[in-house]
């Protein structure tokens, strides 16, 4: 059937069926991760649009990790959006802003949903991210222009006029603010209306000193004189939303305005906050927060309580500004803030935004990303300082950890309780769940679903393999996986234009799954060697060939549609491989290992070196399948560059098989093949004469 047929195919079908699709292929389900962007690719040779390559990604896959972007097509695959509930984004995003507008309803504080430092604490931070300019840089929310009664966003610089407005948005509230100018604001007003009506404006008194200055601009910093209360409000002025265009605002994005006017023309070049947060000598310095230094209890320690403030450990003027924001490794361009569990009308809160967001997408569950990080010292290393009030530890140690994981996990049972789902997943990577300390058992009871981001690489090596029981104890408690095989270190990356590299890396990872796969419970996932997801095209950095979908690039559709049956025992009187649990041992057929249940793997030595002891230096691992066979060739250590090399091993097959080639054609019928230095083969069992 062409492309174009199984697309207008399922099409129909989508429009004729309520019920979700069958698997697609016959001997494992297979899941696409955070796809999106699609554009005009090449399928099967011939050109598709964007939208038929979505129609195609969604026939070929069983699950989504993320969002095809379309309700019905989410809810007939099982689409687990993506999700971080560990952390909240420092520049607000549409989750924040629907957060801050129902706790206004609600009369909660929406700052009881984040973490607090209690004290003055230095971490250390090797390179600051670039998410993290928004706060270092003070950058303004958003910056509106009111002219003649019209609204528009300014970018600066810009040339006001004596009647026109600049209101500047703020994320939060601030008591300093610099700006370079042709001249000093002689108007400045806030709102201190507790409702948030911005047609409430206050007079607002500013302390100007100047900094700098040349020919055509001054450089000013101006000290807010906050005698009243600063009140975030609602972006909606005279029945107009005060916003041109940026998504949080129209989410409802509770913010802090600030109005600035001149009374003659002037040129303003730059407008920012001047940020509480240092970065120097790679470490940053985030200030900790006591309520007992504000004394009036208005939310901001003002000069006369700051010089006399009870515990001078702790300098931060507004409670946001002690917010912990995690100092390790992060996601290019992100800045985060660490999220409180402990506040039980904002977790109720924090639930019921999946709960809608779910519903609105079509969505099945979510998959948490990075659960390995929470508080961490991959995430926080203290120099000085570090206790968090709301938990009376002292972040990034072991005790702090293993708390706010316990607090993660029953956040996430009480979004289960809420959404009904089956489908809470998290990224887990290489993570053996039984060995990771910091991990308390109501985290691992919790999650449905794991997701084993390049959990697969063609030099993965015998020593990982066997330690990979987890794959089988997970299964064992029902829990269903995502395991994915990725190019990393293959041979397509040593010869990235050589496209018999890629598809015999293609070959040998789908192999590997098939040593893993348990149908119903696991599914199979193909990337390249990055982490950079989606439904783009290929480049030559990715594939040998760039202008093809990277899902249809990588995924072996042909390989999959061949039946190779289910998995079965290993046959009698082969030797069955050994599984390795920190010391303890227990074979594939094994029904539990170290007291931990597991769904035995079938896995067996089709060819070894030597045959005393349980970890043999090289060897080929088989699995056998109702109506087929998957081997693995390796050496014990992974990416040994120079066992791609090796003279072919000559493997003699118990019965006659055929090659399942990367088109999905099959090679002669053998009882013996050969297998390069790490590789990977999948072979359909051959017909006997008398059937």
């Amino acid at each position: 059937m062409s492309v174009l047929n199984r697309v207008y195919w399922l099409v129909g079908l989508m429009l004729l069926s309520p019920v979700c699709l069958a698997q697609v292929y016959p001997s494992t389900g297979t899941a696409w991760v955070l796809p999106g962007s699609w554009q005009e690719t090449i399928v099967d040779g011939s050109p598709v649009t964007a939208e038929q390559l979505k129609m195609w990604e969604s026939q070929h896959a069983d699950v989504v990790f993320g969002s095809m972007q379309d309700v019905e097509i989410n809810r007939r695959m099982n689409a687990m959006g993506y999700m971080y509930a560990q952390k909240f984004d420092c520049r607000p995003g549409k989750q924040e802003a629907w957060l801050s507008r129902k706790a206004l309803s609600l009369g909660i504080d929406v700052e009881d949903g984040y973490l607090h430092f209690a004290e003055d604490t230095q971490l250390a931070m090797n390179k600051p991210n670039k998410g993290l300019d928004y706060l270092l840089e003070g950058r303004p929310y958003h910056l509106l222009l009111i002219r003649n009664g019209q609204f528009s966003t300014a970018r600066l610089p810009i040339k006001l006029e004596p009647d026109d407005r600049l209101v500047m948005f703020a994320s939060y509230p601030f008591e300093r603010l610099s700006v370079k100018a042709g001249g000093l604001p002689n108007i400045a007003r806030h709102v201190t209306d507790k409702e948030g009506n911005v047609g409430k404006w206050r007079p607002l008194d500013v302390e100007w000193h100047i900094l700098s200055g040349d020919d055509w601009a001054i450089r000013y910093e101006g000290q807010l004189q906050l005698e009243q209360p600063w009140h975030s409000a609602l972006p909606w002025y005279q029945g107009r939303q005060l916003n041109t265009g940026e998504p949080g605002l129209g989410a409802g994005l509770r913010v802090w305005m600030l109005e600035l006017a001149w009374r003659q023309p002037t040129q303003v070049e730059s407008l920012a906050i001047t940020p509480w947060l240092e970065v120097r000598k790679q470490r940053i310095l985030i200030p900790g927060w006591d309520p007992a230094n504000d004394v009036n209890g208005d939310g901001y320690v003002n000069h006369r309580e700051y010089s006399s403030r009870t515990n001078r450990q702790a300098s931060a003027r507004f409670r946001h500004q002690a917010r912990l924001i995690p100092a390790g490794y992060m996601w290019p361009g992100t800045c985060w803030y660490r999220v409180n569990f402990l506040d039980n009308a904002f977790n109720k809160l924090h639930a019921q935004w999946y709960q809608e967001d779910w519903q609105q997408q079509g969505l099945s569950g979510a998959y948490n990303d990075d659960m390995a990080k929470l508080l961490g010292d991959n995430q926080f290393t203290v120099i000085s300082g570090g206790e968090v009030r709301e938990l009376a530890m002292i972040v990034g140690t072991k005790q702090a950890e293993f708390e706010y994981a316990k607090q993660l996990a029953r956040f996430l049972k009480q979004v289960k309780t809420l959404t009904g789902t089956q489908w809470l997943a998290a990224n887990i990577s290489e993570l053996n769940l039984w060995h990771y300390a910091p991990w308390p058992p109501e985290l691992r009871e919790v999650i449905d679903v794991w997701l084993r981001e390049h959990y697969l690489t063609p030099a993965i090596g015998l020593d990982r393999l066997q330690r990979y029981w987890d794959n089988f104890a997970l299964a064992s408690q029902q829990d269903k996986s995502l395991i994915m095989a990725s190019t990393k270190g293959g041979r397509s990356q040593y010869s990235p234009s050589d496209p018999a590299a890629w598809q015999q890396d293609i070959e040998t990872g789908l192999a590997q799954y098939y040593l893993f796969n348990v149908p119903g419970l696991t599914y199979y996932h193909s990337w390249n060697q990055s982490y950079r997801y989606g439904s783009g095209n290929t480049k030559l950095s990715n594939w040998y060939q760039a202008g093809i979908a990277k899902n249809v690039a990588y995924q072996p559709t042909a390989m999959l549609e061949v039946d190779i049956g289910l998995p079965e025992s290993a046959p009698v009187g082969t030797e069955r491989v050994i599984f390795d649990n920190q010391g303890e041992q227990a074979n594939s057929a094994a029904t539990e290992i170290g007291g931990i249940p597991l769904q035995p793997s079938g896995w067996y030595w089709l060819q070894r070196s030597g045959w005393f002891g349980g970890f043999p230096a090289q060897g080929v691992i088989a699995r056998r399948y109702s109506k087929g066979l998957v081997l693995y060739r390796g050496a014990r250590e992974r990416n040994q560059a120079e066992f791609f090399s090796v003279l072919p091993l000559e493997v003699d097959l118990d019965g006659n098989y055929q090659q399942v080639n990367i088109d999905g054609s099959l090679g002669p019928e053998v009882n013996q093949v050969s297998l390069a230095g790490y590789q990977g083969m999948v072979l359909k069992r051959a017909r006997e004469k008398n059937e």
